[in-house]
């Protein structure tokens, strides 16, 4: 039997919202189009730590990170979550298979 600490670390969908401060429907519109892997837990979402790494990890530029927080205008965080989306040439699964694969 596996024991907890062998599981990367999860997020709900109002905490993934709440870090990349859209919306929680947005979230799960995200999730459902198949833009942020998550796992499906019941009625109920999980998003691996390592999706958050990532989108973090794309930001090239200080400007690209904190959703342009060193612009004078703030990018609609929405938008800039779909811009490091693009970036990524995986399919979900593609990218869900690289991420376990990363956890082996």
């Amino acid at each position: 039997m596996a024991k907890v600490l062998d599981y990367p670390d999860v997020y709900t969908v109002e905490e993934f919202a709440n870090i990349f401060k859209i919306s929680v429907e947005a979230v799960r519109n995200l999730i459902r189009k198949g833009e942020i892997p998550a796992i499906k837990i019941g009625k109920q979402y999980r998003i691996p730590r390592s999706v958050v790494d990532r989108y973090f990890a794309q930001a090239a530029t200080p400007e690209d990170m904190g959703f342009g927080m060193w612009q004078e205008q703030p990018l609609d965080s929405l938008k800039y979550v779909n811009r490091l989306r693009e970036k990524d040439d995986r399919t979900p699964k593609e990218f869900l298979e690289d991420m376990s694969s990363e956890n082996n």
